[in-house]
């Protein structure tokens, strides 16, 4: 990201220009060590053109995947970075990854290392991906790292297909009864109402909870999507704090099925990332911290804090992964990595274990899903047609 700053020098003259920065505080760090005191610093594209920018022009993670499958197959291949870059830039229809890609090779052709060119696109290359490429670089090894990171990354892919495959028949049910409530008590409900008006017969109860729904629905509907939207951004931001993030995923985590389809999948992130890490030579302090770093879940988030702390201190990995938030099975498989000395290869077939008992979960909450869902559209409909028949009913009979 560019921007556009103002800053005095040790003398005091006024300096401005340009900076490429990931953010305004890491920008304002930049200046800070070329010996400048910051006045003001402002994106050079306005906010709102970022938002857009970030939604319309960014990298999918399915072109991250490709470019990395590509990039480890010619670096195997032995040709030179700076040149299997190009030909990357060159292939590419995106243009936006090609103007990513661009920069990266001027940047290495100017001296940085594949890091640090990295490093300047941080919404593309995730911190992961950037010390990934580093430990390979350092070890001599970026090549295999690459191989690994691929293998990895379309791993992960396969998986979120599968995550969201298994939600699709879910979604789209659910949404199309919100649609179909939203119209009866838009249009239906309101000329029924103009009928039962012009009669004195007394309404049942049902039928007044379905009138009275529909006038809030027609008349306050702004009030129902405020109210919405402020308990969307009050849970958000709550869920924020230690205190509200915690509370939260305790809450999720209980769910039944899918509370352990969510636990399952986020041990399989941690344990296929924490194995990246790990085989690329990366040292345990700094693979934990990344990957509390990466973790959204308070819970997990926590725990891996707690777990860095131990491990600074001396103390084994196993012993801290508490059974509390990891499964016996973690620390029990980590304690034998330790002891023969493959721990990443242990946490491979940790990722493989929990993948395969996410699919299992997946595949019994779409079973699971489809009755209750035909049980809600049941009584929906249920109590649709009671408060609209009997209503009509009553009519008929009092003639």
């Amino acid at each position: 990201m560019e921007f556009i700053y103002k800053a005095k020098d040790q003398q005091g003259e006024e300096k401005t220009g340009d900076i490429q920065a990931p953010d305004i505080h890491t920008s304002a760090q930049m200046l800070r060590k070329k010996g400048l005191i910051v006045i003001s610093i402002t994106p050079k594209t306005p906010p709102i053109g970022i938002f857009l920018d970030r939604i319309f022009n960014r990298v999918s993670f399915g072109e991250l995947v490709i470019i990395t499958r590509q990039l480890a197959t010619m670096i195997s291949a032995g040709l030179v970075l700076s040149e299997a870059i190009d030909i990357l830039e060159e292939q590419q229809s995106s243009k936006t990854l090609k103007k990513v890609l661009l920069e990266i090779s001027q940047d290495i052709k100017g001296g940085f290392t594949f890091a640090q060119a990295l490093s300047r696109h941080p919404d593309v290359f995730p911190r992961i991906y950037t010390n990934l490429i580093k430990s390979g670089e350092a070890s001599g090894k970026l090549d295999t790292v690459l191989k690994q990171m691929a293998n990895g990354l379309e791993k992960d892919r396969e998986f979120k297909a599968r995550i969201k495959g298994a939600m699709i028949y879910p979604v789209v049910v659910l949404s199309m009864m919100v649609a179909v409530m939203i119209i009866m008590m838009i249009f239906v409900i309101p000329k029924l109402t103009s009928l039962y008006q012009q009669s004195t017969i007394e309404l049942p109860l049902p039928t007044k909870i379905l009138i009275t729904t529909s006038d809030l629905f027609v008349n306050f509907w702004w009030v129902g999507i405020s109210l919405i939207i402020g308990l969307v951004v009050a849970i958000n931001r709550w869920s924020k704090t230690l205190t509200g993030g915690i509370f939260m995923a305790r809450l999720i985590l209980k769910i039944p099925v899918v509370g352990k389809v969510i636990t399952n999948v986020a041990l399989t992130n941690f344990t296929r990332t924490f194995g990246l890490l790990t085989s690329a030579g990366i040292p345990l302090l700094d693979s934990i911290a990344i990957v509390e770093d990466l973790t959204d879940n308070q819970i997990f988030k926590k725990a891996l804090k707690d777990a860095y702390l131990g491990v600074e201190k001396g103390l084994p990995l196993s012993s801290l992964l508490t059974a509390s938030v990891f499964p016996k099975i973690v620390s029990q498989m980590v304690r034998v990595g330790e002891e023969t000395g493959k721990i990443d290869e242990i946490f491979f077939k940790l990722a493989d274990y929990f993948e395969e008992e996410s699919d299992h979960l997946l595949k019994n909450l779409t079973v699971a899903i489809e009755p209750i869902v035909l049980i809600v559209l049941g009584i929906g409909v249920a109590f649709l047609v009671i408060s609209i028949i009997l209503p009509i009913y009553k009519l008929t009979t009092s003639f």
